[in-house]
C-alpha cells in the first residue's frame, strides 16, 4: 500500500487497474472499459467484472492488514444491476467489518452516467504469515 511494490503479474496480464487512491479501509479505482472485454451482446463480460471485483476487495483488505498478516478470499459474490457498455467504471471498495480472523469487504461499481452497475461482497480469511 506504500506504493513500493509493483502491480501483481496477474493484474497486469488481465489489464486490471491500479489504485487511484486509498485510505485505511477504503480504496478507489477507475477502469476504462476495454472493447476486448465485451461479450457478444456488447456489454462487459461478467467474469471480467468478477475479476475486477476480486482485485478491488483484495486491495481494500490490504489497507487494514498488519505487516505480518495475509489473507485469502473465501467467498466472492457479485450482483449485476446494469450492463456496462462503454466508458469507465468508478470502483470503491470498503471494509465493512474486520475481525481477528475474518473480514467482510464490499466494492461498488458505478458507470460513467452515475448509475450503479454492480456490487461485490467478499468474505476474507486473515492469517499470520
Amino acid at each position: 500500500m506504500d506504493g513500493a511494490s509493483q502491480q501483481a503479474s496477474y493484474a497486469h496480464a488481465l489489464g486490471l487497474p491500479p489504485l487511484s487512491g486509498w485510505e485505511a479501509g477504503k480504496v478507489y479505482l477507475t477502469y476504462k472499459v476495454a472493447p476486448e472485454m465485451l461479450n457478444p451482446a456488447g456489454s462487459l463480460f461478467g467474469g471480467y467484472l468478477a475479476a475486477l471485483a476480486d482485485h478491488a476487495v483484495a486491495l481494500t483488505i490490504m489497507t487494514v492488514l498488519g505487516p505480518d498478516e495475509m489473507f485469502t478470499t473465501s467467498d466472492l459474490r457479485v450482483s449485476f444491476f446494469r450492463p456496462v457498455l462503454e466508458g469507465s467504471l468508478t470502483i470503491t471498495g470498503r471494509v465493512v467489518h474486520r475481525g481477528r480472523n475474518m473480514a467482510h469487504v464490499e466494492a461498488d461499481f458505478v458507470r460513467a452516467d452515475a448509475k450503479p452497475a454492480a456490487r461485490a461482497t467478499a468474505t476474507q480469511v486473515i492469517f499470520t504469515r
